[in-house]
């Protein structure tokens, strides 16, 4: 900071910190200033005005406010707190934790654009709830650092479970809002088939959403869908910019145009790589468009996105087998992607797989959608399996034989699901299992086949079977299931389609890759390249039969491996973000309260069970826009911020950054000055006066806010809409009550409720107003002229302790002892301010220990001596300044900060001499 003398560390930037860390720097010592929120200024900064010269509290404060952010010798760290204390006096060592602001402050103009765009109102801190403010702000309009800081708890548990990071309480947010075009952009981000994970996700997401442990969770997948429907729908209002990109002159081939390859091609394009994605099929899409019926997932979607990707210059060859893939590194191709899926059928090792009517899912499925339908009406058709797959292959079987039947006027098929463990093992997402059921699939539970036999013609004529019982459970967790002893029987069957596993055909790849067991590719679980340099391998060929998300973080990944790989470096390791955690209470509050819709979840409509089997229409319908945007309503926003990046579009600067980390700051320091400031009661310990429970009762604190001209209502005292004509203000509240409060007296009530009186009269000139106190100390300077110009004002001051507020039609009433008058008065109100105690602040024992100070019975930071070492504290070259040491006003408190300024200099200057320092 350009001095050699010894630094000091100023712990707390109010006024009390302000003003040492101005008259140390002054002085020519260098000086750090921490302070834990996003601004300096304190509780000063939320006053309206001082007493008692009535001098506007912005106008005394932004000066030194400024000053102490421009100071050359003055390091001003917000949003940091301290964590350790190592040392002594003359050579502290001091660790702080800088919590991330994701906003860069040296960049930041404070131009706002980003909080325009913000879909999140929170309430606002600094205006106590009186008014809100979005996730991405500015403390108050005068704040130092004028950068704009980010509120997150952490990263929302529904983004945090999905594999590809999907910014979903992003999107929520924005569709909340109805920015439909907005809520796109966002969902694309990570995602290049929005419109197929809106409707065949195994949406993870919503496992973890916390809504779930009120009632059910956000239906995240459908939203999804909803806005990418819309999307296509309204083309016009849709733009996605994309990146100028400079060509690398690198080339990589992708084999395989599945969900996983097509990612990866995405994703290198943009990063300026010439990309060739290879196809064994006619078809691009890989299971997205032959393993997937058309009445989950509409062709057309599929061959939209794939579009998209391909719009980005990349290469695709269809009908196009590689049969050797170091033969591609040899044609030019400096990396070499295997995305090929898993599109080998599997079968159970029992006699009669091979006749002519055993199929594999894998194999049915992809002939189907190829427009090949094997003849089904009025057979039998048995699936064997039970999960998502076999589902499909039921219902798909199911249309296929019931297109027939209508078409040459036969009969319907008779479609079983036979699984070998109990309905309550059955892998198939609820959802699924539940459309076959309705559509007449008979499920077949506890039973295995055996054999499969054949008639005198060679064809299947039925299933030898065998009843099971769940034994102890597997290495998969599941219950066992072990054959019953006498138990075969035969299922009539005609077709037989097991539905029981794929794997890949990996005939492409060189002896020198390795391969599991399940005759997947081995790779490196980080970077995903395989055994051969330049070779990387994801989705279905490494991990087995997984989800179409799955795969897409499989490309996303390999996509940064590649690209690193290519360029010569290594793929920057993700760093760990905490998660947003709501308890089973928190969230039900957040709903009572309000924050969120208490509404059930909404489920789309379906088409008729009669109509649906006929055809391959889509069975679930999209949301309306009043649909979608009430379900959106649900979402209890865990992470507060959204991450929806809205911001980081509009901002020109390109200084925010989400991805910023925690640091830990480390200092020698030579003193230290705690001026940490004070909180105040909460008025909820005396419930009998309401807080909390009628809105026109405030706090004082809360009153200098709604009076400040930057307050809420830009200085009008004015609830609900109403000018208050009865005004009453209540001293003590908390303080002097060993019982309910505190025992001592907080020092500045008196003459801030004055204050607050004059301020009534002052805007309010019919109000009536009414004081109720217990004493008055007007102890300072000017301080009594003060209370006796207020009392001229007709303020009505009366002595006794009120014992209740309670409501009378539409207005509250004030009862209290009048120990003047020996009687019980009642003051009709609009309007009750609560003078409340000055306490420790909550985190006050905690800096103590960490310190190493000691505190008084009161819990403030305890002095050295109370008449001649005011300001030092029970640790040598610490110092106090401020409330933290005890209840004072402003004066008192800025010349205990220079008082502990001149003190700590006394340690700095005699640590310079002790090195012969001039």
């Amino acid at each position: 900071m350009g001095s050699s003398k010894p630094a000091a560390l100023v712990i707390g930037a109010g006024i009390a910190g302000i003003q040492a860390a101005l008259d140390l720097a002054d002085a020519g010592f260098p000086v750090y200033l921490v302070e834990r929120e996003s601004s300096v200024g304190g509780r000063m900064s939320q006053l309206d005005k001082t007493f008692p010269t009535l001098d506007c509290s912005s106008c005394i404060l932004t000066p030194r406010m400024v000053e102490v952010g421009a100071h050359p010798l003055i390091n001003l760290l917000t949003y940091t707190e301290v964590v350790g204390v190592e040392g002594e006096a003359g050579a502290f060592h001091v660790t702080l934790r800088r919590k991330p602001r994701y906003v860069d402050v040296d960049s930041c103009t404070g131009c706002g654009d980003c909080a325009k765009v913000c879909p999140i109102e929170l309430p606002s801190r600094f205006n106590l709830g009186l008014s809100t403010h979005k996730a991405i702000y500015r403390r108050f309009p005068q704040a130092i650092p004028a950068a704009f800081v980010i509120e997150k708890r952490g990263r929302a548990p529904c983004r945090d479970a999905c594999p590809i990071d999907q910014r979903a309480q992003g999107y929520i947010a924005l569709i909340r809002e109805g920015r439909f075009a907005d809520a796109y952009r966002t969902i694309r981000e990570e995602n290049p088939f929005p419109s197929i994970c809106g409707r065949v996700c195994n949406h993870k997401c919503e496992e973890a959403c916390t809504r779930g442990k009120v009632d059910q969770p956000v239906s995240i997948m459908r939203l999804k869908r909803f806005v990418t429907d819309w999307a296509l729908a309204h083309p016009d209002e849709v733009e996605i910019p994309r990146p100028k990109v400079e060509p690398t002159g690198k080339r990589v081939a992708i084999i395989g145009s599945g969900p996983a390859g097509l990612t990866c091609a995405q994703d290198l394009a943009l990063k300026g790589h010439a990309v060739t994605v290879f196809e064994a099929l006619p078809v691009a899409g890989g299971m997205l468009r032959v393993g997937i019926p058309s009445y989950r997932l509409p062709y057309e979607l599929v061959e939209k996105e794939i579009n998209d990707i391909l719009s980005l210059g990349v290469e695709l060859k269809l009908n196009h087998r590689v049969e050797d893939v170091t033969a591609l590194l040899d044609q030019g191709y400096d990396a070499v992607f295997v995305a090929v899926g898993a599109h080998r059928g599997m079968w159970l090792p029992i006699p009669g797989v091979d006749l002519p009517q055993v199929l594999s899912a894998i194999d049915f499925l992809r002939e189907v959608s190829l427009g090949k339908y094997p003849d089904l009406a009025g057979k039998r058709v048995i699936v064997v399996g039970g999960g998502d797959v076999a589902m499909d292959a039921a219902c798909t079987a199911l249309r296929v034989g019931w297109q027939q039947a209508e078409r040459n006027g036969g009969q319907p098929p008779e479609v079983h699901i036979v699984y070998r463990r109990s309905s309550a093992e059955l892998p198939a997402q609820p959802v699924e299992r539940r459309q076959a059921e309705e559509e007449g699939v008979i499920f077949d539970f506890l039973v295995t086949p055996v054999e499969i036999l054949s008639d005198d013609q060679g064809n299947v004529r039925a299933v030898r079977c065998v009843r099971m019982e769940l034994g102890e459970p597997d290495e998969s967790g599941r219950r066992r299931p072990v054959p019953i002893e006498g138990s075969e029987f035969e299922m009539p069957a005609d077709v037989v389609i097991f539905a029981i596993g794929a794997r890949p055909d990996l005939s492409c790849l060189p002896e020198e890759v390795a391969r599991t067991r399940r005759e997947t590719i081995v790779v490196d679980p980080e970077t995903l390249a395989t055994s051969v340099p330049g070779v990387f391998a994801g989705g279905d060929a490494v991990t087995g039969m997984a989800f179409v998300v799955d795969a897409i973080a499989a490309g996303h990944k390999a996509a940064r491996s590649i690209d690193a790989y290519l360029r010569g470096e290594q793929p920057a390791p993700s760093a760990e973000v905490p998660v947003a955690t709501l308890s089973e209470e928190e969230a039900r509050a957040m709903v009572e309260a309000g924050q969120a819709s208490p509404a059930p979840r909404h489920e789309p409509p379906q088409e008729p069970v009669a109509e649906r089997v006929r055809d391959f229409r889509e069975v679930f319908s999209g949301f309306t826009e009043e649909e979608a945007q009430a379900e959106a309503e649900r979402c209890l926003a865990c992470g507060v911020c959204s991450e929806c990046n809205q911001c980081v579009y509009v901002c020109q600067k390109e200084c925010i950054l989400h991805e910023m980390q925690e640091e830990t700051v480390e200092l020698d320091v030579g003193a230290i000055i705690v001026a940490t400031g004070f909180d105040l009661i909460d008025p909820r310990t005396k419930p009998e006066f309401g807080y909390g429970v009628y809105p026109n009762v405030l706090t004082g604190l809360e009153f200098e806010r709604l009076s400040s001209a930057s307050g809420p209502t830009a200085g009008d005292i004015i609830l609900n809409g109403k000018k208050p004509k009865d005004v009453v203000f209540i001293h003590c509240v908390g303080s002097r009550d060993p019982h309910t409060g505190v025992p001592y007296c907080s020092r500045i009530c008196c003459m801030y409720t004055a204050k607050h009186a004059h301020l009534v009269r002052d805007k309010l000139p019919d109000a009536r107003i009414t004081v109720f106190y217990i004493d008055m100390r007007a102890f300072g300077k000017g301080y009594e002229e003060f209370y006796d110009r207020v009392k001229h004002e007709k303020v009505v001051y009366r002595r006794g302790e009120p014992s209740e507020i309670f409501k009378r039609g539409d207005r509250l009433v004030v009862r209290a002892d009048d120990t003047v008058l020996r009687r019980t008065v009642e003051v009709e109100a609009d309007l009750v301010v609560l003078a409340t105690a000055v306490v420790p602040r909550a985190d006050t024992e905690a800096i103590a220990e960490l310190l190493g100070l000691e505190r008084t019975p009161d819990g403030f930071f305890k002095e050295a001596h109370p008449k001649y070492r005011p300001v030092e504290s029970t640790r040598p070259g610490v110092f106090l300044a401020g409330c933290c040491q005890g209840p004072k006003d402003i004066p008192d408190t800025v010349a205990q900060g220079k008082a502990a300024a001149a003190a700590a200099m006394g340690v700095l200057s005699r640590l310079m001499e002790g090195k012969g320092e001039e």
